[in-house]
């Protein structure tokens, strides 16, 4: 299969393709630093506050016996993750309490990871405020915010443990942190430093047992590519998905005939190959277009924002200033680039980059990179293609995508 700054998933090592688009031709300017916007973009949370407007208490019951266990909103707040290996999809009862406020709603299970005991539900009402979810993976000795509750006096409340990560395995999808687990933690929430979800906490041996996270790699596929499916609308000979659930701003219009790729905070769309010899890419149609949530700064620039991209390519790909694509889809600034020599990166290599996930690319392959903002959230909408037209021409791939504003 052809791929170019591509994400290539599997269960231990996600990779997250790259790339974006341009359009009708002239002299391209340089990227530099202007004048700040007004707006606030990325702003930094509480992650404290955001541990108590996310977290849920989840009761399970099956044929055997019940289960509960901590959870955190995700999705537009009608949907829930949680950790619990031992559940199955014949439950007869799904019970959510919001710990901050104690509402309650039912809910059933439409989604389970077996390889990661994941659990995805769908609740019966709106609980609460869904929780960021993070592109990238926190660094050795970052403060946590790990999210708890207590019963006291018969009552749950929402408690934080401060923590630090100590160290990673598997290929950064598993994290340990320093805390300890408590009685109401497993499932729930660990945040950064910035308020978004790093991890979902698993089961240790015991009470007060050292603690194990579950990095976002693990659940934001499997997971976003349920989620994605109940805002699909189909037009026709193409479907549109609106991206609020995964947290991303924007609509994707996707040819009958094309493949998705999924997760929280990322989307992007594949023309079909026409070409079954996978060992040579520029034997195949590739076309890929899609959009990613920046991993930004708050108050950083759509200068600052590209120029770190493209520092992170380094030699591998080449900008081409010859053409640049006009600002009519709400999109701030672009750049084209080419991919000169083959250029590849581990998911675990690249986390906290501009740009999350792994990275293979191949020589001749063409990469418009745009930023854009949408309800107040930066992102990078991407495309490309071995056809230059395909990027650069006003009707080309970049038409299929639209930010919110």
């Amino acid at each position: 299969m052809k791929i170019s700054l591509t994400v290539v998933i599997g269960l231990l090592v996600g990779t997250v393709l790259l790339a974006c688009a341009s359009n009708t031709p002239h002299v391209s300017p340089e990227i530099e630093d202007t004048s700040r916007s007004f707006v606030t973009i990325d702003e930094i949370t509480n992650p404290n506050l955001t541990a108590q407007e996310s977290m849920v208490k989840i009761e399970i019951a099956t044929k055997e016996n019940e289960n509960i266990s901590s959870g955190v909103i995700v999705g537009d707040g009608h949907f829930a993750v949680t950790y619990l290996p031992e559940v199955s999809d014949d439950s007869i009862q799904v019970n959510v309490i919001h710990v901050g406020s104690n509402v309650a709603t039912s809910g059933s299970i439409i989604y389970i990871d077996e390889a990661f005991g994941l659990v995805l539900i769908r609740l019966t009402d709106d609980l609460g405020i869904p929780v960021v979810i993070s592109q990238d993976t926190p660094n050795q000795g970052e403060e946590l915010i790990v999210g708890d509750f207590l019963s006291i006096k018969g009552e749950d409340l929402v408690v934080t443990r401060q923590s630090k990560v100590t160290g990673f395995e598997f290929d950064g999808l598993v994290m340990r942190f320093d805390g300890i687990l408590g009685s109401g933690n497993a499932g729930g929430p660990v945040l950064n430093g910035k308020g978004r979800l790093v991890g979902i906490v698993t089961h240790g041996l015991g009470e007060g047992q050292a603690g194990i996270v579950l990095s976002p790699e693990t659940f934001k596929y499997g997971l976003a590519e349920e989620l994605v499916k109940y805002k699909r609308t189909v037009m026709g000979n193409t479907s549109r998905y609106e991206l609020d659930l995964i947290g991303i701003p924007a609509q994707i219009t996707k040819p009958s005939d094309w493949s998705i790729l999924s997760g929280f905070g990322y989307f992007d769309i594949r023309a079909p190959e026409l070409s079954n010899n996978s060992e040579d890419p520029s034997s195949n149609e590739y076309k890929v277009i899609g959009i990613t949530n920046a991993d930004s700064y708050p108050g950083e620039t759509s200068e600052e924002v590209l120029n770190r991209l493209i520092a992170e390519f380094g030699k591998a790909f080449k900008r081409v200033r010859e053409f640049v694509l006009p600002e009519q889809y709400g999109l701030d600034k672009c750049v084209l680039l080419t991919t000169v020599e083959e250029y590849s990166r581990t998911a675990f290599e690249r986390r906290g980059h501009v740009l999350p996930g792994g990275w293979v690319s191949h020589p001749g392959i063409y990469t418009g990179v745009c930023t854009g903002v949408g309800k107040n959230q930066r992102v990078i909408v991407f495309a490309e293609s071995h056809d230059l037209d395909d990027i650069v021409n006003i009707d080309g791939l970049f038409k299929n995508i639209a930010l919110e504003p």
